[in-house]
């Protein structure tokens, strides 16, 4: 039987966590020792030490974007669960039970509004766990989560972004009009569903302006990630930058285009912002949304 790893003690952890950061970033600055120690804080209170400090230090560092100063880079970080990600990528037992409890429990309330049928949510989990978990090339795809938003919700993403993939290659061809019906019918519940109606292809045409203002490099960034299905890492190679960039740009991008779509319906269209932020609130339909308008989009 594998003996149960000790608890971490804050003290060396906060120490091992500032010299291993320390001797890999390019400039530590003065809060670097206060952020240790919050991470330090949150990692003894979660999870036992299936890690050395400085072995985590290297995951977190290499996963810290490099357009800002490295306390501010660290400060976002959600470093509980890129601890776990970095234990799964170690081959921790104990890690890999913890991780597929929570892959499983975090992905039926998303892929229920992609598919409802039992087996086809089981279909997707599977292949998300095989993809993050089996090795590709040397590597886990896990490896690709860098921390910067809680990983229950990278997860539901990856997972999303399958079942919308499966399902696009069920239906190829739609109609715009079809297309609409069909994001519509993924909106969780009638008043979402009621109010992305009124706002008929109104929504898409919004958007489809707002992702036209866009510089060429976000434009083309958002097409590789929703309407070609790239990965972050497969653009971050296709750009040499680092992955966070990647999901800097991507981030910034959907905000900004977010927004002014909201403002064209409010703004030009007339359209009460209530129903716009109920329909804009809910991932699934903004997802298809923006791989539709990205897809059927001419401009460069």
């Amino acid at each position: 039987m594998l003996a149960t790893p000790r608890p971490y003690t804050l003290r060396p952890l906060k120490q091992s966590l500032f010299t291993g950061l320390a001797g890999l970033v390019a400039e530590p600055h003065g809060d670097l020792v206060a952020v240790c120690e919050r991470i330090a804080g949150q990692l003894t209170t979660r999870w036992p030490a299936w890690l050395d400090g400085h072995r985590f230090a290297t995951h977190l560092a290499a996963r810290l974007d490099p357009g800002f100063p490295t306390g501010e880079a660290l400060a976002p970080m959600w470093a509980e669960d890129l601890y776990l990600a970095c234990a799964v990528g170690a081959g921790v037992a104990a890690a890999v039970v913890v991780f597929d409890r929570q892959l499983v429990a975090a992905l039926p309330a998303t892929l229920r509004r992609v598919d409802p049928r039992p087996d086809a949510i089981d279909d997707v989990t599977q292949m998300l766990r095989e993809k993050l978990l089996l090795p590709r090339d040397g590597s886990l795809r896990l490896a690709g989560y860098s921390g910067h938003e809680p990983l229950d919700a990278w997860m539901q993403g990856a997972a999303l972004r399958l079942a919308l993939t499966r399902r696009r290659r069920r239906h190829p061809l739609l109609t715009p009009g079809q297309d609409l019906e069909a994001i519509l019918g993924l909106a969780p519940n009638a008043d979402i569903r009621d109010h992305a109606r009124g706002l008929g292809g109104g929504l898409q045409t919004a958007l489809r302006a707002a992702v036209a203002a866009q510089p060429e490099r976000t434009r083309a960034v958002m097409r590789l990630y929703y309407a070609e299905r790239h990965s972050v890492e497969e653009i971050g190679r296709a750009h040499q930058v680092h992955v966070a960039t990647v999901s800097r740009w991507l981030a910034t991008g959907r905000r900004d285009v977010l927004a002014l779509g909201r403002a064209d319906l409010v703004d030009r269209q007339r359209v009460e912002p209530a129903p716009i932020d109920l329909v804009l609130g809910h991932a699934v339909v903004v997802e298809l949304t923006l791989e539709s308008v990205l897809r059927s989009s001419s401009m460069p």
